[in-house]
């Protein structure tokens, strides 16, 4: 199937730079000792085979794995237009799991930055293709407003260095749903949790800062931030935090 690209609708703005004042304590997440993995769904409400994806990656517990629900653009033309489409989100898609030729489809699920095939035993491995990677440090800060203000402090392990290491930012949503009117799921109702709405990156470690504009439909409430580091040649993601956005309300 051919990938055509529009103009993203997100609205996402990234600035880089520093922020300064103080941060709201109850912000400031950081990475557990353990490697934290992030499991990637990219998906389409114009995806016949797509829905049982989402449902899921309902399931995923924030204490078993960060989810993210990247949806692409390129089934649009199929006769329905899905809300929370980008197509920087299905450019990511292509340069995560598209290298060396190989076909992008949905829905398809990314492990730790490497494709996952075996996802819909709905068994997360123990072992992933991370886990001989270093595990840095993690330090996310939060403070809360649209666009939200970020900054992520790293601590690489022994084996990395900021040359190959980079880091990116997200704002998902969860209970999110969609009356589909035309294409493959005309008539369905479906539901979405970690729908990433908002993104940003890749940021040089040294200057992992940033402010991410949302779309003001966003529920607080149900929105978290996550942050993660990822090599840029092997795509391979070493360490994760998230954060409720909720809980960094201003006191």
């Amino acid at each position: 199937m051919a990938i055509r690209y529009h103009k993203t609708r997100l609205g996402l703005m990234i600035y880089m730079s520093f922020f300064a004042g103080a941060v709201n304590a109850a912000c400031v997440a950081q990475s557990p000792e353990a490697q934290q993995k992030v499991i990637e769904l990219y998906t389409s409400e114009g995806c016949s085979s797509c829905p049982p994806a989402d449902h899921w990656m309902s399931l995923i517990k924030p204490q078993a794995a960060i989810a993210l629900a990247f949806h692409v653009d390129y089934w649009d033309s199929s006769g329905w237009r899905d809300r929370f489409d980008s197509p920087r989100y299905t450019a990511r898609q292509r340069d995560l799991l598209g290298r060396n030729g190989q076909t992008i489809y949905t829905p398809e699920v990314a492990l730790n930055g490497k494709e996952w095939q075996g996802w819909s035993s709905g068994k997360v491995p123990k072992t992933d293709p991370a886990a001989s990677v270093s595990i840095p440090s993690l330090s996310l800060q939060v403070e809360p407003g649209n666009p939200v203000q970020l900054t992520l402090q790293t601590q690489l392990g022994t084996n990395q260095n900021d040359k190959t290491w980079r880091a990116y930012f997200a704002i998902t949503e969860d209970d999110l749903h969609t009356a589909v009117k035309a294409g493959e799921n005309r008539g369905k109702e479906l539901k979405h949790d970690h729908v990433v709405r908002a993104f940003g990156g890749p940021y040089a470690l040294d200057k992992a800062s940033a402010k991410l504009d949302f779309p003001a439909n966003v529920s607080v409430q149900n929105a978290t931030v996550v942050a993660f580091v990822q090599n840029t040649e092997t795509g391979v993601i070493a360490q994760a935090v998230q954060q409720p956005l909720q809980s960094c309300a201003v006191n």
